[in-house]
């Protein structure tokens, strides 16, 4: 019903009330004993606030020499004592304290830092930002509440009294904000990569494949592939990624510090060992042509978005054009309808024996097909879809485990599997029924 465990300096207890986890941490194993005793009094039907007020405990009541300490003071104190953060990690840390954190509470004694105040500022930044921003915000002053309890300036972290869910969601990183995800078919994803040149086919199959993230994919180099042994297929191994910290980017561990080593097949293997073929074992497998680490932004505009188009365009159905033919015309583009980008009548003179300028004619850039031609691609991915593509292809086979795709992904958690890609597990939810028929099935038959 509720169980309690040692985190660090500290101890929490943990238990479920209305489908929704709660917890407190107290600064000792005893004052831990004794809130999980008033849990089991109340059958776990009781929230973390209340169980905090049955201790007597109040956030704003403590003895420590440190009350005065606010949360500004703290945190420049906390923050330059973490050793397993990225320059990258600490440069966003520092950021977010001084866009939203220190303007909310940064000049409050920690001890005056309570559940509704970090209540009423969450729902002030739902307001301005979307949820996976809102957690990253959270996080971070969940983390630094944390580390005073710890180090005995606050007896609990105000924090657990909100009933704020982390979005597991923000945990995958490289998703574009506001971008619904996008799972490819195997043909889609065939008819996509037919459009890319085919120095750049190794790097599409490379993510499908893998589903390495792009900062993890680019970062693979030549000593990462390991050959197949007696026992055991070809391996690639994921261990760095690309970060950027003051403007420059420069090669660090992977999101979580998630080290996993991933089966290939041999085709693929064949490949990538092909383009480092004589190379030093540092040599990036995927690399731009002067031999530099690739550019997520000039590949998805130079790269991704042409192909992109060409494979939504029909070549029996294009778009609508703009203009139309017609013989002797002359002028101004403007004579004839066209406008500008900003819509603004079109000074251009017109393409001969037409009504635009050549700017204007034909399809409006971006513009595809509206057909149902099956060799016409309908849907918009992004280079992140080919990652939750090889999710969802490996949710679509019985013989792969949550926990299998989980560390497949580098996901810390499994829960951040369950809710990124929990729209593809119905049929494993609905072939629950069968389950337990057929386990009633073998019993009566015994």
């Amino acid at each position: 019903m509720a169980s309690v465990e040692r985190r660090g300096d500290s101890w929490r207890v943990v238990w479920r009330h209305e489908g929704r986890k709660q917890y407190t941490s107290w600064a000792s194993e005893e004052l831990a004993g004794q809130a999980a005793d008033i849990i089991k009094g109340h059958r776990g039907r009781i929230i973390a606030a209340r169980v905090y007020a049955d201790m007597g405990i109040d956030v704003g009541d403590t003895d420590s020499p440190e009350k005065g300490k606010t949360l500004r003071e703290w945190c420049e104190e906390w923050l330059p004592s973490k050793t397993r953060i990225t320059p990258g990690t600490r440069e966003r840390y520092e950021q977010q304290l001084r866009d939203r954190i220190y303007p909310a509470f940064g000049d409050k004694a920690l001890t005056d830092i309570t559940p509704v105040l970090v209540g009423r500022w969450l729902n002030e930044l739902r307001q301005a930002m979307g949820p996976k921003t809102v957690t990253r915000y959270y996080s971070l002053l969940h983390t630094a509440l944390g580390a005073a309890v710890r180090h005995g300036h606050i007896p609990i972290n105000p924090c657990h009294g909100t009933d704020f869910v982390r979005d597991q969601v923000a945990d995958d990183d490289d998703g574009t904000a506001g971008h619904r995800a996008v799972y490819l078919t195997p043909r889609q994803y065939e008819l996509l990569r037919a459009q890319f040149a085919t120095r750049w086919h190794d790097l599409l199959d490379a993510i499908i494949e893998t589903g390495m993230r792009w900062s993890e994919v680019t970062a693979v180099a030549a000593m990462h592939l390991v050959p197949a042994t007696a026992t055991a297929g070809p391996r690639i191994r994921v261990w760095r990624a690309w970060k950027e910290a003051n403007g420059k980017r420069y090669l660090g561990t992977t999101k979580g510090r998630a080290r996993r080593v991933l089966p290939i097949g041999a085709d693929l293997y064949a490949a990538l060992t092909k383009l480092v073929d004589g190379q030093p074992p540092e040599t990036l497998i995927f690399r731009d042509d002067k031999g530099q680490a690739l550019s997520y932004d000039v590949l998805y505009d130079q790269v991704w978005k042409p192909a992109l188009l060409r494979a939504r365009r029909c070549a029996a159905h294009p778009p609508l054009g703009q203009g139309e033919h017609l013989e002797g015309a002359r002028g101004r583009c403007r004579d004839y309808g066209g406008t500008t980008w900003t819509g603004k009548p079109c000074g251009a003179r017109v393409a001969n024996d037409t009504t635009r300028c050549a700017a204007h004619f034909g399809p409006p850039p971006g513009s595809v097909s509206d057909c149902g031609c099956p060799e016409v691609l309908h849907v918009a991915p992004s280079w992140h879809d080919l990652r939750h593509t090889f999710a969802a292809w490996l949710f679509s086979d019985p013989r792969m485990t949550p926990l299998a795709i989980s560390r497949l992904l580098g996901h810390q958690q499994l829960a951040t599997t369950s809710e990124i890609y929990g729209d593809l597990m119905p049929q494993a939810i609905d072939a629950a029924v069968d389950a337990v028929a057929d386990a009633r099935r073998s019993g009566r038959q015994a």
